[in-house]
């Protein structure tokens, strides 16, 4: 019998969230079996559960492969801005945008939490975890735009969480669109002219 070692653990492993994301992007969540992940994999049904118990499982594993990278990015906007909670938010903005079009996996999971997955049965606590992370992510900005109200960089009047949900809806919605079809625009350019207009807009 052949020992296998940590990294070619490490290495199925990865093999099959590749996988994944390939069955997943094609065929949706809900349509998409573990022995399906496995073959693309080329893996057995016992190596895939050895590393993943279900499909939430490999959602999880998908999102945390992204999520440091995108934290590590975050310290850096942080550190870059610091007198300046309204240029934090913008650079936010412009980052997940820059991860979207240019990061495979990033790429690859936004299109299947946005197009690919029903929020329903054995999908919802994929849901819970998605909106666990969009409320985290909204009351953070939410905390930068007060912030940024005390230094007058926008009107004190304004109403924080409005500003956040509708700057989320245009981000989101720029994902959402060119996600279903990348001829139409260019993310980049388009984000950068749109972000920019929703952020002169609330200049004090």
């Amino acid at each position: 019998m052949v020992r296998r070692t940590k990294a070619d653990a490490l290495t199925t492993r990865t093999e099959l969230l590749d996988a994944a994301e390939r069955v997943f992007s094609s065929n949706g969540v809900a349509n998409t079996s573990m022995m399906q992940v496995a073959e693309a994999a080329g893996v057995t049904r016992g190596a895939i559960y050895h590393h993943f118990q279900n499909k939430l499982d490999l959602i999880n594993a998908l999102m945390d492969r992204v999520k440091l990278p995108v934290d590590e990015m975050l310290e850096e906007i942080v550190q870059a801005h610091q007198d300046n909670p309204l240029a934090i938010l913008k650079a936010r903005c412009f980052h997940i945008i820059h991860q979207v079009e240019h990061d495979p996996h990033m790429q690859a999971l936004i299109n299947i939490l946005l197009h690919k997955c029903e929020y329903v049965d054995d999908a919802l606590p994929i849901h819970l975890r998605h909106l666990g992370g969009r409320n985290a992510c909204i009351e953070e900005s939410c905390i930068l735009l007060d912030e940024a109200k005390k230094k007058g960089l926008i009107g004190a009047d304004l109403n924080s969480q409005a500003i956040v949900l509708g700057l989320f809806s245009l981000v989101d919605g720029l994902m959402y669109n060119w996600l279903l079809d990348k001829s139409l625009f260019d993310l980049n350019s388009t984000a950068k002219q749109a972000i920019e207009c929703y952020f002169k807009g609330l200049q004090a």
